[in-house]
């Protein structure tokens, strides 16, 4: 056998990967020695894993090791005995300084995924392992070795004196005298591995008897209704967060009476604390750990203890804290403000797309309440809230509010199982980071936590990451694929946990989702919740207000469209901070912009003397409109020093940056002190960075820059600008006020998406598109004549009280609309897909033409119940006097299995599930998949045929309490909708349900 793992040539090194190898064969000889022997002297054995790896031989060394010194003892056992106790040692004490690794099982770990071989590392390792082939040679020395009985499998004997240890049915003799050992027992027979064949191949058995003996020495197929398994996976992997790299590797063992104990090498910072945890599976399924003076506790309470939880908390807090101040700071000296008087709680409004549930209006402090309860619930998928809201509505201050107070909370005690301790990321000046890296950064002052071990307290529901701009931290102006940063973190957490993610508009949401989609269908498993932050109320304005000592008489002065702004937070302090001043304060908006670059224009003086500004309001405008362009170009939020030199030297005339201070002089240095000007953090080695103090300045800066265009004759660079980037509410509101009468309107009928667009910006320009129509309807309360193409309206369209003449949307998609009353209208939907449609009261829908029926989820008539089911939106339609474009296609009733599975897959399409986490008997417990019930009966026959048809995977979760099954697509569901597809699974799931 030794000469098997050898290079062939008398006297020369084996390879490196030969030793690793030959290494591990004799971990695997011992171990089924050892039960041989066991076996032989009459001592029932520990059974074997059906498929062991490397720590499942040294745990299994463990076990027998302890037997085997308790056992009787005849020359066998004792020659057994203390080979297991040599190899055992030797692998505790594993290299020494001889290898670059700290352990066996690092260097083959290192080998195993694809690590280079060291140099100079060969003969250390040759000689290593020839000490482990030593050992056992030292134990078979003087046995004969016999082959008893016949047929296709013999079985082979080690005979000392009168002492004598039968191996099969570990070990097997064929027919041409070769041995063969275990390998595993996967599927329906073992396997063997083979030093008779020459391939050096897997074998198999040809008898029965090895197999039916094997049934009885190894542990029977993990239950999915047996938890322990489970549980000991689990805490393996989460202590790898927390255990010494260069320790020796954590090893489960049961114990009698107490689940199982797991001795691990715990890294502190006074060095390597060894510890024995006790660990069990308890009533109805609750995982558990034993503390020596509480007793059993749950899982989460040793987690708790081994983070030292407590002192984490106050150490994020004391950051926390600071960057608050620095917040407070920047605001005093960019913006010239006041310290803040008072500061009220923030509003959202939680949606859920995967169900029908009404959206939930609740304070912030409610969205914490509800996560609370959902972190420590095992859905089998990940949640993620994403706070979406306008710039400048306090994501920022009530993300960090929230944070900062659980610091606080969970620091003040010792909660054994308690709230989730929040981890605040505030991506800012991390642009580009990968989350892994973010979050070691976020940890670093907490002295003991790393990013393995942060994820494994978010899988079990003792913290929550809570990151805030998470736009910023892809590069800033837009991502193609918002879950690729998030996806490695997603995979780790396993279906587990809870993230909040923050960003600056509804486009990300849904850009969000879409991405969601794409990364459920490769297998993350995640449910996504929205929470919409709201703008202020009229009444909370008033007491905002109030609390800075303006009177209500100063808001009276104000325009319908000022007194708008400040339901935004941000506007509402900014109006605060002028209306101190006496005088009448109109335009907020351009106001603040105003003040903002006098301030940047008293910084940029010939000297700190002298008020003569090196750049003009309007030229360091126009300076900023560059850098907002550039920041575009380059899909970031910040953009180098050199760069807004370069902006400087253009709106200055100049061919070159270095004329700058001849034309100007000290123009280069002093634009290093303009506000936003930082230390370029995100990258290493990298000079100051600018980027804008607040969003909403690159808004204006960029509609600015838009408006330009339009107005002007650049008309392809206005149409570059569609396809760079969205463009959020602030800039869409400016563009569409400042554009004279219907150049704008005719600017976008003029827009061919095809011609004009890539494919990757497209999703871009229809949002865009969207956003500019959307308002433009808005402001003129009539829909526009001219044809609207290729726009994708993400907020529902609410034409009721809206002029609609004659209108066309062609190609459009439309996530809900609203129609006007009466039925002096005609509104054609020409190939354009529309998710709900809401009617007035006694509607006509005469004037309703070319509607796709089978692309609504809803139809809502007021008086009537909601239509949820495909004939009945249909009939419905046709009721109210709408063209469909679609009714011949669904002249014929459908077998009621097809119907439901068009709804079923319908469903899953609009709501971006890929993965579903089901009881056992297969209707959803929640309200997530609430539509599951319009055709409750055939639902699993349903689902059944996904899994028949090879479309869908069946797994158990892994999760305490009852059981649950995941089932996940492997493909999209639109693809599946697609009933003449030339897939072969998808005909066989329809002819299944009777549309063959």
């Amino acid at each position: 056998m030794e000469r098997a793992y050898s290079c062939g040539e008398p006297g020369q090194l084996r390879g490196v990967r030969d030793s690793v190898a030959a290494f591990e064969f004799v971990l695997r000889f011992a171990s089924l020695l050892s039960v041989a022997a066991l076996r032989s002297a009459g001592v029932t054995a520990p059974k074997i894993a059906r498929s062991p790896g490397l720590a499942g031989w040294v745990t299994s060394l463990s076990e027998l090791g302890s037997l085997l010194d308790v056992a009787r003892a005849g020359e066998a056992v004792v020659r057994v005995r203390v080979a297991v106790q040599r190899v055992r040692k030797l692998y505790r004490d594993g290299p020494g300084g001889e290898l670059p690794f700290n352990s066996y099982k690092m260097l083959r770990d290192h080998l195993s995924h694809g690590g280079p071989v060291p140099d100079g590392v060969a003969g250390p390792v040759d000689t290593l392992t020839g000490r482990f082939w030593d050992v056992m040679a030292d134990c078979l020395e003087g046995a004969e070795v016999r082959s008893v009985g016949g047929g296709f499998e013999r079985h082979p004997v080690f005979v000392w004196g009168t002492d004598s240890v039968d191996l099969f049915p570990f070990f097997y003799v064929s027919e041409d005298g070769s041995w063969q050992i275990f390998s595993a027992f996967n599927h329906k027979k073992p396997s063997y591995i083979s030093f008779g064949d020459p391939q050096r191949t897997l074998v198999q058995p040809k008898s029965d008897e090895a197999l039916t003996a094997l049934t009885q020495l190894l542990k029977n197929r993990r239950s999915p209704d047996d938890q322990s398994d489970y549980f000991r996976d689990a805490i393996l992997r989460d202590l790898a967060g927390f255990q010494e790299a260069s320790g020796t590797p954590a090893h489960p063992y049961d114990e009698a009476d107490v689940g199982f104990v797991i001795e691990w090498h715990r890294a502190t910072s006074d060095g390597t604390e060894l510890r024995m945890d006790h660990f069990r599976v308890g009533k109805n399924g609750l995982r558990e750990w034993r503390d020596d003076g509480a007793g059993w506790l749950p899982y989460s309470a040793f987690l708790r203890r081994i983070a030292n939880l407590g002192v984490v908390a106050r150490r994020l807090w004391h950051e926390m804290d600071q960057l608050e101040k620095r917040l407070i700071e920047e605001e005093v000296e960019g913006l010239g403000w006041s310290s803040e008087k008072t500061v009220l709680p923030a509003t959202v409004t939680v949606r859920d797309d995967g169900n029908r549930a009404e959206p939930q209006r609740k304070t912030f402090n409610g969205l914490i309440d509800d996560l609370d309860e959902e972190v420590g619930v095992e859905h089998g998928q990940t949640l993620i809230y994403f706070v979406n809201g306008e710039a400048g509505i306090g994501k920022t201050r009530a993300m960090l509010s929230a944070a900062l107070h659980r610091a606080a909370e969970v620091a003040s005690g010792d909660q054994v199982d308690g709230v989730p301790l929040f981890l605040y990321i505030r991506s800012n000046g991390h642009v580009l980071e990968n989350l892994v890296e973010v979050v070691n950064s976020a940890v670093a002052t907490t002295r003991n936590l790393t990013d393995l071990a942060v994820k494994a307290l978010c899988r079990n529901g003792v913290m929550a990451l809570l990151i805030d701009g998470f736009d910023e931290l892809l590069g800033g102006a837009g991502f193609n694929d918002a879950v690729t940063a998030l996806r490695p973190w997603l995979e780790e957490l396993d279906g587990r946990g809870v993230l909040v993610v923050s960003a600056r508009s509804s486009y990300y949401a849904n850009q969000f989702q879409e991405s969601l989609k794409h990364a459920q269908e490769e297998g993350v498993s995640v449910h996504h919740k929205i929470a919409e932050m709201n703008r202020w109320s009229d009444g909370e304005v008033e007491s905002f207000m109030g609390a800075h000592e303006i009177p209500s008489a100063r808001l009276k002065e104000l325009s319908r469209d000022d007194m708008e702004l400040l339901r935004l937070p941000f506007f509402a302090r900014a109006f605060a901070e002028m209306a101190r001043v006496p005088g009448e304060v109109s335009n907020v908006a351009g106001r603040l912009i105003s003040e903002y670059l006098r301030r940047e224009e008293k910084k940029l003086s010939y000297s700190l003397d002298d008020t003569t500004p090196l750049l003009s309001s309007e030229e360091l405008r126009c300076v900023f409109e560059f850098a907002a362009e550039c920041m575009v170009d380059n899909s970031e939020r910040e953009i180098s020093a050199a760069d807004l030199e370069i902006g400087a030297a253009t709106v200055l005339g100049l061919d070159d940056v270095e004329d700058l201070n001849e034309a100007r002089p000290h123009l280069r240095d002093r634009l290093q002190v303009l506000c936003g000007m930082t230390a370029g953090a995100s990258r290493v080695g990298s000079s100051k960075r600018f980027r804008f103090q607040h969003e909403l300045f690159f808004d204006y800066f960029l509609a600015g820059l838009a408006l330009e265009y339009a107005n002007g004759s650049n008309v392809r660079r206005f149409y570059r600008l569609l396809n760079a980037s969205e463009w959020r509410p602030a800039m869409v509101k400016r563009v569409v006020s400042e554009s004279p009468g219907m150049k704008l309107q005719s600017l976008l009928a003029g827009f061919d998406l095809k011609a004009e667009s890539l494919s990757a910006s497209r999703g871009f320009a229809s949002l865009n598109l969207g956003s500019l129509w959307a308002a433009i309807i808005r402001m003129t309360k009539e829909v526009p004549t001219v044809t609207i193409r290729d726009a994708t309206f993400i907020d529902p369209l609410d034409l009721a009280g809206v002029l609609v003449a004659d209108s066309r949307f062609v190609r459009c998609t439309l996530s809900g609309l609203t129609l006007p009353a009466g039925s002096n209208w005609t509104l054609t939907l020409d190939r354009s897909v529309l998710r709900s449609l809401t009617t007035a009261h006694n509607p006509d829908l005469s004037g309703m033409r070319g509607i796709i029926h089978k692309s609504l989820v809803e139809l809502v008539v007021p008086g009537r119940e909601v239509c949820f089911r495909r004939p009945e939106i249909l009939s419905t339609l046709s009721l109210l006097g709408a063209s469909i474009a679609d009714e011949e296609a669904a002249s014929q009733d459908p077998p009621i299995a097809v119907e439901a599975a068009r709804h079923f897959l319908k469903n899953l399409e609009v709501s971006g599930k890929m993965s579903m986490v089901l009881p056992s008997g297969y209707l959803p417990e929640d309200h997530r998949l609430k539509w599951v019930r319009d055709y409750e009966d055939e639902w699993k026959p349903f689902v059944d045929a996904l899994v028949d048809a090879h479309l869908a995977s069946r797994t158990f979760v892994s999760a305490s309490g009852s059981r649950k099954l995941r089932v996940r697509l492997r493909i999209g569901p639109s693809k599946i909708l697609l009933e003449d597809s030339d897939d072969p699974r998808v005909q066989t799931f329809w002819t299944t349900r009777g549309n063959g």
